[in-house]
């Protein structure tokens, strides 16, 4: 008999990550672009998670099988990457506006060093860190800060196809805040993952890292 802790997904574990993908993905899109029925869209990312639980329920847990980097660690080190990768992207467009480049290429780029904005991108930077931080064992490459810019594609298309054009009403792409909008969002947002990805990953290999050996009881 297998050990449950171990047991892999039944079937393909690329077809499940597909699924996962595709649907999550449709799902998003339909959402974004207002294509389709919104139950449709719903009932995609309930199958998107439901693909994500699979996978992440059938690999082994714990630090005995995933080693030091088990999830509990990969969750508090994409928690704290996202939060200093989201204050690194707030200081990077706050120099931008000062150099007056988004506004040269005709880009209303709102500043994220203000409160209560400040507060508000470094939560998010932390929450979708701790996202990072569960799937970051099932993103393809070795690099950890290629597979933090790879993630970053996730909440820079929840971005720009959800909040801009739904939330905020400021088109698709946020094309209202200017038509290059898109690629200060895609640079800011691959910074981020850079640094998320590189801190979680600093978990694994750096002897000094705090999850490199048991606190002591």
């Amino acid at each position: 008999m297998s050990d449950p802790e171990t047991a892999a997904p039944l079937g393909s574990e690329f077809l499940w990550r597909a699924l996962a993908l595709g649907a999550g993905g449709a799902g998003v899109f339909l959402i974004g672009t207002g294509r389709g029925s919104l139950s449709l869209a719903i009932l995609l990312l309930i199958v998107a998670l439901a693909a994500s639980g699979v996978l992440i329920g059938s690999g082994a847990q714990g630090p005995e099988a995933e080693g030091r980097l088990d999830l509990s660690a990969r969750l508090g080190l994409g928690l704290l990457g996202g939060a200093i990768g989201a204050i690194a992207s707030a200081v990077a467009i706050a120099i931008l506006l000062t150099l007056g480049i988004p506004a040269a290429l005709g880009v209303a780029l709102p500043s994220a060093t203000a409160d209560p904005g400040l507060l508000a991108h470094v939560g998010s930077g932390a929450v979708w860190g701790m996202v990072l931080g569960i799937l970051y064992v099932y993103m393809p490459g070795t690099a950890p800060s290629a597979r933090g810019a790879l993630f970053s594609l996730v909440p820079t298309l929840y971005l720009l196809l959800k909040v801009y054009p739904v939330d905020r009403d400021l088109g698709y792409l946020g094309i209202e805040r200017g038509t290059l909008t898109f690629l200060f969002v895609m640079g800011m947002n691959l910074l981020w993952g850079w640094i998320t990805g590189a801190t979680i990953g600093w978990g694994e290999i750096a002897e000094e890292a705090p999850v490199a050996r048991p606190i002591d009881a």
